[in-house]
């Protein structure tokens, strides 16, 4: 007999299927072509059955988060902006894509490496009526083999068992071929170590010396066209267009390297205090992303509102907010020293210059943390601290960008 908490579960995974297979297909097929040619009854096995497809499903719902937000609501029809929080299934944001990563990559493991790729749901055939012997010897042969044990685990369930602690980001999704290729004492020496790589060639480096692992590389994604090109270009902030002010020299006549000690008139006493935002209370709690919902009273005040573009989209903009790498906010945080508000605003305003996708690259996951740090580059030659106006950390961004495209069109 099966247990309450066993049924819960397959009420919760039933549910979850039926959103995916339903309303969640049908906002893909508006935003991905290959999916809008899918047969509705099957389209979300067929994209489970594609990792490339399902790919860029997951970067069209990132990309389009607005597209999706009547669909991510809790039990009492709120939006919910927190990837862990919880929905109206039950599980989070979070735990629903590590469920369709953990069941793409099963799949994709079972069909390489045993010829069959289990469906989502296999409905036991109908057994033609028989006889009270027939159904007694059957019931004794039931009862022999599972005295005898489980039957033997095939390679891609023992592959699956060993990654499936470790398959939790749609980023994994693309890499999921080279995956299928690791041994499983390969992947249970990793263990979390695993989640450090992430591109194809360092899973390749990885199974070519197994003893050895290589460093991970740092992620620089690229998307390409049908012609091998760059599919867009970000501005490059560092070489490219008006350069920020110099870095300002002391010139303070404090000799104190040559024993001289400062005359007390020159100590200048200040009551300004470091009020950068706590990363506890802006990153999600496994660092990944920027907190939503650590926005909402920033969104609030109208010196900030007055400084975004449709300010009055609060959930588009808190959307935005919450697919930010949660290492861009350590970087402006650290770095800049920047206060919530300040973090809000150079973060909107990058994205009001770039765009979605280049916007989406940049800075969500896995994202460009070396085109960021140029960013926070320019902004420290700039005097962009934590004391900056909120204005002229936009128009400092604004301008940068305006900048450096059109220096890439000369």
């Amino acid at each position: 007999m099966r247990s309450t908490t066993a049924i819960d579960h397959a009420a919760v995974v039933r549910k979850i299927n039926a959103t995916l297979q339903g309303p969640v297909v049908e906002v893909l097929a508006e935003l991905v072509p290959e999916v809008r040619h899918l047969p509705k009854r099957n389209a979300l096995e067929a994209i489970l059955d594609d990792v490339e497809l399902l790919d860029r499903c997951f970067q069209a719902f990132r990309s389009n988060p607005e597209q999706f937000r009547h669909l991510l609501i809790d039990r009492r029809k709120v939006a919910v902006d927190d990837a862990e929080a919880l929905l109206e299934c039950g599980r989070s944001l979070d735990q629903v894509v590590a469920m369709v990563v953990r069941t793409a990559a099963k799949r994709h493991f079972r069909s390489r490496l045993d010829g069959t790729a289990k469906t989502l749901r296999q409905r036991p055939r109908r057994q033609a009526q028989r006889g009270l012997l027939a159904r007694l010897r059957a019931l004794l042969s039931l009862a022999e083999t599972q005295s005898a044990g489980t039957r033997p685990k095939s390679r891609g369930e023992i592959l699956y068992i060993a990654f499936q602690d470790y398959l939790r980001h749609d980023w994994q999704v693309p890499i999921i071929p080279e995956y299928c290729l690791m041994s499983p004492g390969m992947v249970r020496r990793l263990g979390p170590r695993l989640l450090d790589y992430r591109l194809a060639e360092d899973i390749r480096r990885l199974r070519a010396d197994p003893d050895n692992p290589p460093p991970p590389t740092p992620v620089v994604e690229v998307n390409e066209n049908a012609q091998g090109r760059p599919g867009y270009q970000l501005p490059d902030v560092l070489d490219s267009g008006r350069k920020g002010k110099p870095t300002p020299i002391s010139t303070a006549d404090k000799r104190v390297s040559d024993g001289m000690a400062p005359l007390l008139t020159d100590i200048v006493k200040t009551d300004d205090k470091d009020r950068r935002a706590r990363l506890s209370d802006i990153l999600t709690a496994d660092g990944k992303r920027l907190k939503a919902n650590a926005f909402t009273m920033t969104l609030l005040d109208p010196k900030v509102r007055a400084l975004l573009p449709n300010a009055e989209q609060t959930v588009r903009v808190t959307g935005i907010l919450g697919a930010v790498n949660g290492l861009v906010g350590k970087m402006l945080v650290g770095e800049l020293g920047f206060r919530t508000d300040q973090l809000a605003v150079f973060v909107m305003a990058a994205h009001g210059a770039l765009g979605d996708d280049r916007f989406n690259k940049a800075f969500g996951l896995p994202g460009r943390p070396d085109y960021v740090g140029k960013m926070v580059e320019r902004a420290k030659a700039a005097d962009i601290s934590q004391s900056s106006e909120l204005k002229t950390i936009a128009d400092f961004v604004t301008t940068m960008f305006a900048a450096a495209e059109a220096a890439q069109k000369r």
